[in-house]
């Protein structure tokens, strides 16, 4: 992921571009630009708009002053939660009425919780700046907040880069305040003071970075033992110089904790970033667009699908027609044309079937003999037959039936009952090898 980290200063702003994927590390380049009355923040920004390729996340640092703080204890694991009931929390605590601020958190540890609020109207004037250069910041925040992720920093120190002092505890931010750049040195070490009298345990040592980090610490006694942020010999690669690592030491932490999601962001409620929902919003309306093209055209298809077949069927209304009238000329008009045809055709299936049962029986006559007293009863369906008669002995049947074996495919001779008289009745059953019409 691109960063494209924007620092804005009291008479300077630094615009640093990095690339950050896990312990990946890559640095595009960086540039300086002064604020004056000839070269005001909205000038600066447009430059920066025109220098910016591609789609990097730009982030926003603004001064730390703008930003309040407080440390609050609630019972709540989850950010989001707390975000939500932070502003219920400071009512009436804070001087700013909770309308006009926006809130963000950084977790100290345990159930305590670093507060931080700023006026919506002051970062809304920045935001607003930029949008209309044309390189809007999807993250506003300040970038003392991301001094934890400075590189090789202890995880227990006072940091100070002559603007701003953070004290950091188990490799998190637990106080962030700005200092007057005009005497940098005397605040410092008055804070640290202040902080000792409060009873607020320090941390061992003091680190300075930045530009001008070896002339803050000379002439002036701090508390603590006071030692230079080193530049690792991995970023020596990319940074070249000290000098350049001090200046961009600070945007490059920034970068850091906004890739690992510990960057406080104040784009939230009134001030949050839509650029990102507005193109979420455009891809669901092309996609719906497309859906809606697309549920047309099969409509159309199916329509096309609807007057082809009303139109065979028509065709082949006229065709019944037309052999209706071929085939029953002196008839009027049917009702249902179609209806008298297909009777017509089963009457004459009718006939069919009946010639070929009168062939049946005249072959049932010939194979019976004389043995044969009578057949009082015959069904045909298909081809499959089933007789009952009479005849003098069961040794008259059994040649009645080989008799029918040459025109059978399959006989078999069913009951068979003897009379006083000797004759006997039975009944038989069997398949026609052929059924001739």
């Amino acid at each position: 992921m691109d960063y494209l980290v924007i620092q804005v200063e009291a008479q300077r702003v630094l615009a640093a571009r990095f690339g950050v994927a896990g312990t990946s590390l890559s640095f595009s380049g960086a540039a300086e630009f002064a604020l004056n009355e000839e070269q005001p923040l909205s000038a600066v920004a447009g430059r920066i708009a025109a220098g910016n390729g591609g789609s990097p996340r730009i982030v926003l640092c603004l001064s730390a002053a703008l930003f309040a703080q407080r440390t609050v204890e609630l019972p709540l694991d989850n950010l989001r939660k707390v975000r939500e009931v932070l502003p219920g929390q400071l009512q009436g605590e804070i001087a700013l009425p909770v309308e006009e601020a926006v809130f963000d958190v950084l977790p100290v540890g345990g159930k305590r919780y670093l507060a931080l609020w700023a006026r919506k109207a002051d970062l809304r004037q920045a935001i607003d700046t930029f949008r209309e250069a044309g390189c809007e910041p999807q993250v506003v925040t300040a970038a003392p907040f991301a001094w934890s992720f400075l590189p090789e920093c202890p995880g227990d120190a006072v940091v100070s880069d002559g603007t701003a002092l953070v004290v950091i505890g188990g490799d998190r931010v637990t106080f962030a305040r700005a200092l007057n750049t005009d005497e940098p040195q005397e605040q410092l070490a008055t804070t640290l003071a202040a902080l000792e009298l409060s009873g607020v345990k320090l941390p061992p040592r003091l680190i300075l970075f930045g530009g001008q980090s070896a002339r803050f610490a000379e002439g002036i006694g701090f508390s603590l033992p006071t030692e230079g942020l080193k530049m690792p010999d991995a970023l020596a690669p990319l940074f070249k110089t000290d000098e350049a690592f001090q200046q961009l030491a600070g945007l490059l932490a920034v970068a850091r904790a906004c890739q690992a999601g510990a960057l406080p962001d104040f784009r939230r409620s009134d001030l949050a970033w839509k650029a990102g929902d507005a193109g979420l919003l455009r891809k669901m309306t092309m996609t719906a667009a497309l859906a809606t093209v697309a549920v047309i055209l099969l409509f159309v298809a199916k329509g096309l699908q609807y007057r082809a077949v009303k139109t065979d069927l028509v065709s082949l209304d006229k065709s019944i027609s037309s052999l209706y009238r071929e085939v029953f000329p002196g008839r009027t008009k049917a009702v249902d044309e179609v209806a008298e045809v297909k009777g017509e055709i089963r009457k004459l299936a009718g006939a069919t079937e009946s010639g070929s049962f009168l062939d049946v029986l005249k072959k049932l006559a010939e194979a019976k003999g004389n043995t044969i007293n009578g057949l009082y009863e015959a069904e045909l369906e298909g081809g499959n037959l089933r007789v009952k008669g009479d005849a003098r002995s069961a040794q008259a049947v059994n040649e009645f039936k080989s008799a029918l074996a040459p025109l059978m495919a399959t006989v078999e001779l069913g009951e068979v009952k003897s009379r006083p008289d000797g004759s006997v009745t039975f009944t038989l059953a069997g398949t026609f090898r052929e059924v001739k019409k």
